[in-house]
């Protein structure tokens, strides 16, 4: 370096020290951003960051400290950083707490395992203003105000404690409590009671009060009245209470609050629940001290007339609790699994909380082995419960029961329950599903009946299967011992309801269908009768067996059927068949009883009756009847047939009035027939050896008689032809009007015509009146002459065989006799008789 060179530094150096020392000076890191320069280049750092001069490094909270010296007699704990249990870390300010510590300041103690999750931590200060006891129980202190007390030292906010759930206790809470219960063998102790007196200075009290106890609180109004039920209604509300009995007794009479400066309430305590609602602050074996018992009347009142705000004090007093009964994990009867919650029961016990017997051998004949009973009457749990961790399975039994031996009841792991027999004595049985199997012995009910109900519609309601192919006896069988009326009763009854049944079968056996009946198998009723009301009877296809024997018919009824219409347009009984090529019986009326001969002791076949019931003011009317005499009977009304004729084989046609009209083809008889009031035919008469009582008979059609024939009364004849083959005619035989008898008149045999034979009118006779055929001692008789009048005509003349006597005259007086009258055995003429055409004598 040069001469000048230096020489110029050396004057720049010496004006730069010339200079005043404050120009020169500033703060350290320009204070890092985090605080002011200030005089002489000392940095004022803003807070949290005055750890250095140049306010880099960042201070950190501040605590008592867990540990230091004391500053003076029984003083100590001064404000430390990280309360002297962390690190601070000067980049960001935060303390790092050593283990087991806690907080920004590390000055609260960490609650163990961060109380498992199975409760919340809490400092001492708070544990003991919200769970603490809020004010003495010593006789004369007044009530709290629903907080503990309040705690002031130094670590009212360092130490941590856990407040654990309901059910977890330990200082982490990782404990899981048991189920408690009574120890079973210590008996005849006592129930711990409890008293509470409330009292005001006013005339009466009001508002709400709360009763602490162990960690739940019961609520009582004063404005409603004190009961012994309101009081065990609101102690009962609590988890950690099952049942209280209580006792109230008040100052006054109470009305709309309660009244007078007393009110005491004791609380006999008598049953804790199995499953505690207890925790690590909260517990007790039985017997909960006074302490456990807190009461805040901050909410109540005791007013005067004049002024209100008047002192409210709650006193709390022991009254039983010496000798108390156990409230212990698993009943002392078991160890207690703190980490399940489960109790292991010693042997000969079981159940949840050991309070039961598993296992008890008695030697008494009389005492039971074993026996559980629930006590109370308010008891709504089990008595006796069985519990596997095994799920459902038909491998095992929760129950089984043996008799020397041998098994005779169980219940197997699925709960089918197999036993020697089941009888029901009360209430029925209820089965909502999966029905009930009975393998055998079947099943008795005594009383009240079997109610079956489905809601299902397409399954049946009740069953009844005979698997048995050789089975002999009834699939259902239904009996009754009942004495009384056998109408009075039914054995089976179907419908929608009782009052609108359908079917039902009487106690007589009686049954009764109210939609009809359809058979397709044949009908056998062998007594009773069959009764259908309404809708009718329709019997298909099968096979009708009379007395073991099968029938030709479809309907076969043995002892009587009755057949009812109430519809004035339906008729009642209607026999049809559907086939075109039918060749049987429609309808076929029998009977084993053979004919009696005469008209008493017979039965009727077949009866018609109108008024049947007599309510017209008149008797019962028979119409028809055909009954076993053997006799058809047509009682009024008259016998009218309109076409076809009608014969009469044997036993004869009876009117009795009304007559017989025969409208076409004929009328033949072949036994007796008797017509009281006239028959009227249109057809022709045949008769074969009959008697006939023809009064009042009209035959328009002809008549004609073979063999022994009798009429009792005359033949009114208006017809072509009248042949009489041995007939005895007492009345006569008349023709009037326009008659032809083309093949003649003949009386053969034993003929007599005691009222004569008239012609009157125009009478044509083309063939011979011929008695040529009368027996030597049967005498033809014309009592009444044989008189030709009017206009009539005899062409074949007219000859008597045989003795023959004409008591009157034979009169041809306007006749025409064409041929030759011959009258072999003599001819007596009487009277004034004309004889046109001649008379011929053959013999005397």
């Amino acid at each position: 370096m040069s001469s000048p060179v230096r020489f110029r530094l050396l004057l720049l150096l010496s004006f730069l020290l010339s200079l005043p020392f404050a120009v020169l000076s500033s703060c350290p890191n320009n204070c890092a951003g985090h605080g002011t320069c200030g005089v002489g280049g000392v940095c004022s750092c803003f807070a949290g960051f005055g750890y250095s001069a140049d306010c880099s490094l960042r201070t950190c909270p501040k605590g008592p400290a867990w540990a230091d010296k004391a500053y003076q007699a029984d003083a100590a704990h001064s404000l430390t950083e990280c309360s002297g249990a962390g690190i601070c870390d000067r980049s960001v300010g935060i303390c790092e707490c050593f283990e087991g510590y806690t907080g920004a300041a590390c000055r609260r103690s960490a609650c163990p395992n961060d109380c498992s999750g199975n409760g919340v931590c809490m400092t001492i200060r708070d544990a003991g203003l919200y769970l603490g006891s809020d004010y003495s129980t010593a006789p004369g202190s007044t009530g709290g105000d629903g907080l503990g007390p309040k705690y002031t030292n130094w670590d009212f906010e360092s130490i941590g404690v856990c407040n654990c759930d309901m059910g977890f206790f330990g200082p982490d809470c990782s404990r899981r409590m048991c189920p408690k219960a009574d120890d079973p063998v210590t008996i005849n102790q006592n129930s711990r009671k409890v008293g509470f007196v409330l009292h005001g200075s006013g005339s009466y009290l009001d508002g709400v009060l709360k009763i602490g106890y162990l960690g739940h609180t019961a609520e009582f109004s004063l404005g409603t009245q004190w009961t012994a039920s309101y009081c065990k209604q609101q102690w009962e509300k609590l988890d950690n209470v099952k049942s209280v009995s209580c006792a109230v007794a008040e100052g006054n009479p109470h009305t709309s609050l309660l009244e007078g400066q007393n009110v005491t309430m004791n609380v006999t305590f008598n049953n804790f629940p199995t499953i505690p609602s207890e925790n690590n602050f909260f517990s007790h074996s039985g017997n909960p001290p006074l302490t456990a018992f807190t009461c805040d009347t901050s909410g109540t009142t005791s007013n005067t007339a004049a002024s209100s705000g008047a002192v409210t004090s709650c006193l709390v007093k022991d009254l039983v609790y010496s000798d108390v009964t156990e409230y212990e994990f698993c009943a002392r009867r078991g160890t207690c699994d703190f980490t399940s919650g489960l109790c292991y029961c010693f042997t000969g016990y079981t159940g949840m909380d050991c309070t039961s017997k598993s296992y008890s051998v008695s030697a008494s004949n009389a005492e039971p082995a074993l026996a559980a009973t629930a006590t109370g009457n308010d008891f709504i749990g089990n008595a006796l419960e069985i519990q596997t961790e095994k799920p459902a399975s038909q491998d095992f039994n929760f129950l089984s029961c043996k008799a020397d031996g041998t098994e005779v009841f169980s219940i197997n792991g699925q709960g089918r329950i197999m036993m020697g027999e089941l009888v029901i004595t009360q209430t029925g049985a209820t089965i909502s599903q999966g029905g009930i199997n009975v393998d055998n012995g079947g099943m008795t009910i005594k009383e009240n009946g079997m109610f079956v109900t489905n809601s299902l519609g397409s399954v049946n309601t009740a069953q009844f299967t005979a698997s048995n192919t050789a089975m002999t006896k009834a699939v259902m069988a239904l009996y009754s011992s009942t004495t009384a009326s056998k109408t009075s009763f039914k054995f089976i009854e179907a419908g929608e309801s009782s009052a609108t049944t359908v079917f039902n079968v009487r106690g007589d056996g009686r049954t009764s269908v109210g939609g009809g009946l359809d058979v397709s198998g044949g009908a056998t009723v062998t007594t009773g009768g069959l009764g259908i009301t309404d809708g009718g009877a329709t019997i298909g296809f099968g096979t009708v067996h009379h007395g073991g024997v099968p029938a030709e018919y479809a309907l076969n009824v043995v002892d009587g059927a009755e057949i009812k219409n109430s519809r004035s347009n339906a008729t009642v009984l209607k026999l049809s068949t559907g086939l075109d090529n039918h060749n049987g019986t429609v309808l076929s009326v029998e009977t084993n009883t053979k004919a009696t001969g005469n008209y008493f002791g017979y039965q009727d076949l077949i009866k018609t009756v109108l008024n049947n019931d007599a309510d017209e003011s008149a008797p019962p009317q028979v119409i028809f009847r055909v009954h076993s005499q053997p006799k058809t009977e047509v009682m009024t009304g008259g016998f009218l047939v309109r076409a076809g004729g009608a014969t009469v084989s044997a036993g004869g046609l009876v009117v009795g009035s009304g007559g017989v009209t025969i409208g076409a083809g004929g009328l033949a008889l072949v036994g007796d027939v008797t017509f009281g009031s006239g028959v009227y035919m249109t057809g022709t008469a045949q008769m074969s050896g009959i008697n006939a009582d023809m009064t009042g008979a009209t035959l328009s059609g002809g008549f004609t008689s073979s063999g022994l024939t009798s009429f009792t009364a005359a033949v009114d004849a208006q017809s072509q032809t009248l042949t009489l083959d041995g007939a005895t005619i007492e009345g006569g035989v008349t023709h009037i009007g326009l008659e032809t008898f083309s093949g003649g008149i003949t009386l053969a045999g034993t003929s007599s015509v005691t009222g004569g034979i008239t012609f009157d009118g125009v009478t044509s006779i083309t063939a011979a009146l011929n008695t040529a055929t009368s027996t030597a001692t049967g005498l033809a008789t014309f009592s009444g002459g044989v008189a030709v009048a009017g206009t009539s005509s005899v062409t074949g003349g007219i000859t008597f065989d045989g003795v023959t006597s004409i008591t009157a005259a034979l009169n041809t007086a306007t006749s025409t006799t064409t041929g030759l009258a011959t009258f072999s055995g003599g001819v007596a003429v009487a009277g004034t008789s004309s004889v046109t055409g001649g008379i011929t004598f053959d013999g005397v």
